[in-house]
């Protein structure tokens, strides 16, 4: 049988392919990228201000020991699950799990939360700026460490949260905003790539940032992809407390419900993320393509509200998924042995919000709570006030 023709056979495949390094030779070579410096450095000489270009988008910051982050194998996963098969969270009552599937909110009402914005405890380092080998998602485990204490001593209360799970869900929480960093970066290459296709090569991203420092577009919730990404990691827990009943949805809507209570202690732009949770991410999507192409009043004289809910805020805009960015544990050895206690399969745990302990029990109590809550809601007359009870708790 003869082979098909391929792109390759009639002279159609693209002299640039798909990988990343043909991406970074074709911005170097459209001068499209800035110069930023070593991340190998020790933190005295790293006196111009510059290089730092704010914290969640450092162009060079001494990390000192960076470990990368890897996904675990089939047998690493199947033996972990193994380990961990006959340990259920420490220091969780079914009875605060049950409050908190019934009422997130109340649950975490009283909890005296000293919010940090993420960017204290990660940052991105955008391919647009030289060494490209440098790039990625750093997550600074001492900072991490250390507000991770705080929260366990304030929460310890609430019988809600073990030490591990918490530091599960400030992981993901942190990484997935700093993983919004990455989307608008990819959309802004997306345009570059797209403008210099027409003839118009533009620096998009260098422009948009260079404007994002220096006016912030004269927008209300400036910097607003600081407040897009809050939204992001933000909306990100709520996806995955979709796929799994039980404990992982109590923990995760009480924990939602802690850091919005909060973002008002955060700086410019990350305490105003409240505006854009849910499906608000659309209109302020809009708005930071706007700022990116360099019009704001672009979201009234385009559709860009289209882009923004099919493209750049579900992901598909990204370079490189969730678990493939480049990300490195930043910290001492002590430090990391630390987190690696907590957190056994970090990249399984940031994004997927995995966890290996055991809430069988657990769920198995919350869903004998929900079937008596039914019970209760059916032998009720209808329209009185246990019925309406019923029908709201079992909506939470």
């Amino acid at each position: 049988m003869k082979r098909p023709a391929s792109l390759l056979d009639i002279g159609q495949m693209p002299k640039l392919d798909e990988t990343m390094k043909t991406l970074f030779d074709w911005l170097v070579s459209k001068e499209l990228v800035g110069e930023g410096s070593t991340m190998d450095l020790q933190s005295e000489d790293l006196k111009d201000a510059a290089l730092l270009d704010g914290a969640s988008m450092a162009i060079a910051q001494a990390t000192g020991r960076r470990e990368p982050s890897r996904r675990k194998t089939q047998k690493e996963m199947k033996d972990l699950k193994e380990r961990f098969k006959d340990r259920s969270p420490v220091g969780v009552t079914q009875e605060a799990v049950w409050g908190a599937v019934r009422d997130p909110a109340t649950s975490v009402r009283a909890l005296n939360w000293q919010k940090l914005p993420a960017d204290a405890m990660a940052f991105y380092r955008p391919f647009h700026f030289r060494p490209f080998d440098q790039w990625g998602i750093y997550l600074l485990v001492g900072p991490l460490l250390d507000y991770h204490g705080r929260l366990q001593a304030f929460s310890s209360d609430l019988k809600l949260y073990s030490p591990e799970v918490l530091m599960h869900l400030v992981l993901f929480e942190i990484f997935n905003h700093e993983f919004f960093h990455h989307l608008a970066e990819s959309t802004a290459t997306s345009l570059e790539i797209l403008s210099a296709a027409q003839g118009n090569v533009q620096p998009v991203y260098l422009t948009y940032r260079q404007a994002q420092r220096s006016t912030g577009f004269d927008y209300p919730h400036a910097p607003l992809e600081e407040a897009l990404a809050n939204a992001y990691a933000h909306n990100a827990l709520s996806f995955i407390s979709r796929i799994k009943a039980g404990y992982k949805t109590a923990t995760i809507k009480s924990y939602q419900e802690a850091i919005k209570q909060h973002w008002h202690l955060e700086p410019a732009g990350y305490r105003d993320a409240a505006f854009y949770i849910d499906s608000a991410y659309v209109a302020g999507g809009a708005h930071l393509l706007a700022q990116m192409l360099g019009d704001p009043g672009a979201v009234n004289v385009a559709p860009l509200s289209c882009l923004a809910k099919h493209l750049m805020p579900n992901g598909f805009t990204a370079l490189l998924q969730k678990p493939d960015i480049p990300t490195y544990l930043v910290g001492s050895d002590q430090a990391l042995a630390a987190f690696a206690a907590l957190v056994p399969a970090p990249n399984e745990a940031y994004t997927q919000l995995f966890w290996p302990f055991n809430s069988q029990a657990i769920d198995a109590f919350v869903a004998q709570k929900q079937e008596e809550e039914k019970a209760k809601r059916k032998a009720a007359p209808k329209g009185s006030k246990n019925a309406r009870q019923g029908e709201l708790d079992l909506s939470q």
